[in-house]
């Protein structure tokens, strides 16, 4: 644990936070003491909107750098410019006129809030995974120091010396950020790094569980929110003196908080995160409910309100800032943290001047009452927008989801050992700590397979559901051809829906057939929802029924776990094919087809004009290569496509100039369609016909001019795929992890698929 980063983090949030803190915590009591209406001081609670549409130009922050450190840059100039804001606004009375109060205030937080896009990505940048969940708990604390200094702190100085010495003390605190950033080496940004651009960005809301995700965002602190601002005010107008309100919300209030997101955030982010998410909803509900109790026995009980409030704000804080990491890709931390933040405190926002208006209108203890009804909210998006997610199918990472199974068979070793043989040769990684225990990995899913007595414990897990059904399928199916009764009898707990279409199903149709070169077909399939095949891979599973013209039976979800593929006449022909480009905007997708004398699809991709609905699931596969220089690359008329799109979406993601180096074996007529076919590279490239690729290949490999590589990767048929495998291991020393060799069809075996 690097705690000189964790240090820094907590500093920079405690500092980052004062402005925001004492608009939102200690100006309403300032403003109401000063005579105006709830109202009106809702109304001022809207400057704090950039905070919420920091993420509009949050891009601009990861892109352009102002200096020799990017993120630093950004935080020293926006810093002088907070500083100029709260100097000015030192001149301004608090109790005259909104407007121009308004106006510098705004310029003051359009500042603070794009710095905070700054020190978000710089924070994120410096931890590594493994410290995020601790980081989210010095995030929170950090806050909550500032409430203590932005609320109690700037109310005693108010108190004591007066509005405009109170701003020039804020003022004064922002040297302090800057001081501790010389604690700290901003890591240099790569010039291989991916661009960021608008379809990037895009791309972020294309991931798995997005919009469930930033849905429960957008509620479930909304009803804490609701109350604070009621829970003020209410201080003021029972009494309370400022000594008081600042002793008990800026002092009391804020160090159970901070201590609550320090001592207890920890635990709750090692929790599953449904779990725990569950567990916060719960909680709220009833924080909100003890406090509509509280503000019924007035007066002396509502001091207790805003600390209960306050700590149950801090957890919820610390799950979802973890939960908002996890989601960051690291070319862009400033945008996709801060539009995260930016529905963490949207409607939050919106319901100041709400909650204002129903107590100008009906009161106090109303605005309680709606607070606890909004806590409802939360609940039943968690208990029916993520009902397909077990709450124990959710591991720490966040959206992960587990499948875990016992399956009693007196063959366990034959298992592990036909499991263990049919992964490696499809290029995942197989581990045999000893005889009983296997474990796969690929592609951040991992499988655990442990045999007992007379059985075998299985667990499964995997980065989104379209993952798991593809691997669930794959082990249920390797278990069946040994033990046929035992795989029928599994059962599974973590996210079956038996009976159901799989969740990565999709039903697409060919619009367009276009020859690339002779034995090389592109069929276009278009569809409504093939913003889904986007992003996870670059292979689907391309079905239909082996019956042409017959109405396709399209498989489900069976009682095993696995897929229950239709038998007989509605038997279904497969293969994963690659998806070569796809176009958002018009709905549809290209894929290339291997076309040969007798292969259903491949007669399929000959058809022009057939409108025959086919099924696709997926995407699956790597969409990029690990490295980029030193490669040894292979693959027949079915892995070339594969092999197209490594090289694009590699160079892509890796940036201009850097180029893939190496050398690359690949069926083809001729080197001129090759060249033409594949991306620019760097690559030293041999074209081989097809009907000798399989014989020459492996000695093309094997008498390479490289003297070394780094990686290897190869598609194509079963034979050539395990020869070409040994050669990569036994001519170059690559081990399983950096190589991946994997049959895409084999040969007498129509529809054999991985």
């Amino acid at each position: 644990m690097n705690w000189r980063v964790l240090s820094v983090v907590g500093v920079l949030y405690s500092v980052q936070f004062i402005p925001a803190i004492f608009i939102f915590m200690a100006l309403p009591i300032i403003m109401r003491e000063a005579g105006h209406s709830a109202t009106a001081i809702g109304l001022v609670q809207l400057v704090g909107l950039p905070y919420v549409l920091k993420f509009l130009w949050a891009p601009l922050i990861d892109k352009f750098a102002l200096g020799k450190n990017r993120y630093k840059s950004w935080i020293a100039v926006l810093s002088a410019i907070h500083i100029a804001a709260l100097l000015v606004l030192s001149l301004l009375d608090p109790a005259g006129p909104i407007l121009p109060l308004f106006i510098v205030l705004l310029i003051a937080v359009t500042a603070v809030s794009t710095q905070d896009v700054a020190v978000d990505a710089l924070a994120i940048s410096l931890m590594r995974p493994q410290e995020r969940a601790m980081g989210a708990s010095f995030q929170s604390f950090g806050v909550y120091v500032a409430a203590v200094v932005g609320a109690f702190g700037f109310l005693q100085v108010f108190n004591q010396f007066g509005w405009a010495t109170a701003l020039w003390a804020q003022a004064a605190l922002f040297a302090v950020p800057l001081l501790s950033l010389l604690l700290v080496e901003e890591p240099t940004r790569a010039a291989n790094a991916p661009p960021v651009n608008l379809k990037r960005i895009a791309l972020f809301f294309m991931q798995p569980r997005m919009g469930r995700w930033l849905g429960l965002l957008a509620t479930i602190r909304l009803p804490l929110i609701f109350a604070s601002l009621p829970i003020r005010l209410m201080m003021v107008d029972e009494g309370m003196s400022t000594e008081e309100i600042a002793l008990w919300f800026g002092l009391i209030a804020m160090s159970a908080a901070g201590s609550a997101a320090l001592l207890f955030g920890p635990i709750m982010t090692k929790l599953p995160r449904l779990l725990a998410l569950n567990l916060v909803a719960l909680v709220n509900l009833g924080v909100l409910i003890l406090v509509c109790f509280l503000a019924a026995s007035l007066p002396d009980t509502i001091r207790y309100a805003i600390v209960v409030v306050w700590v149950a704000v801090a957890l919820t804080d610390t799950l979802l800032l973890r939960g908002a990491m996890d989601k960051v890709r690291p070319e862009s931390p400033g945008f996709d943290f801060s539009v995260q933040v930016a529905l963490f405190t949207l409607l939050a926002m919106v319901a100041n001047p709400v909650s204002g208006a129903i107590i100008d209108g009906s009161g106090y203890f109303a605005v309680f009452v709606v607070a606890a009804l909004l806590a409802l909210i939360p609940i039943a998006v968690l208990r029916w927008w993520f009902s397909d997610v077990d709450v124990e199918a959710t591991a720490m990472n966040g959206e992960t989801v587990v499948s875990t199974s016992r399956l009693q068979t007196n063959k366990t070793t034959a298992i592990l050992d036909s499991c263990a043989q049919h992964f490696t040769e499809h290029g995942i990684n197989c581990t045999r700590l000893d005889p009983q225990n296997l474990f796969m990995e690929s592609m951040g899913c991992t499988v655990e397979m442990k045999a007992l007595e007379a059985s075998i414990d299985i667990r499964i897990e995997t980065p989104t559901d379209n993952f798991m059904i593809f691997i669930r399928d794959e082990v249920v199916e390797h278990i069946s051809e040994i033990d046929p009764a035992a795989a029928q009898a599994m059962t599974w707990a973590g996210g079956i829906r038996v009976g159901e279409l799989p969740s990565n199903f999709l039903i697409l149709q060919a619009v367009k057939r276009t020859p690339v070169f002779e034995g090389m077909m592109r069929v276009t399939l278009a569809g409504s929802d093939v913003e889904s095949l986007a992003t996870q891979g670059i292979h689907i599973k391309l079905m239909m029924p082996e019956q042409r013209g017959r109405k396709p039976v399209w498989p489900v979800i069976s009682e095993n776990g696995g897929i229950a593929w239709p038998e007989g006449d509605d038997k279904l022909h497969s293969r994963f094919v690659t998806i070569r480009n796809i176009r958002l905007d018009q709905r549809e997708i290209d894929v290339d087809i291997a076309v040969h004398e007798g292969g259903l699809i491949s007669d399929w991709a000959l058809l022009e004009g057939d409108a025959q609905q086919v099924g696709v699931m997926g995407p699956g596969g790597d969409t990029v290569l690990p490295s980029t220089n030193d490669l040894i690359m292979g693959g027949d008329l079915t892995g070339l496509p594969a092999l197209a799109r490594l090289i694009e979406d590699s160079q892509l993601e890796q940036g201009e100039p850097r180029l893939l180096s190496g050398y690359l074996y690949a069926a083809a007529p001729s080197q001129a369609d090759l060249e033409s076919y594949l991306p620019k590279s760097n690559l030293n490239i041999t074209a081989i016909p097809p009907d000798h690729f399989a014989e020459q290949v492996v000695e093309q490999i094997r008498q390479c001019n490289a003297t070394s590589a780094n990686y290897g990767w190869f598609a194509g048929e079963f034979t050539s795929a395990r020869t070409v495998r040994t050669v990569l291991t036994e001519r170059f020393g690559l081990v399983k992890k950096s190589q991946h060799s994997m049959a895409y069809w084999k040969k007498g075996e129509p529809g054999h698929s991985p």
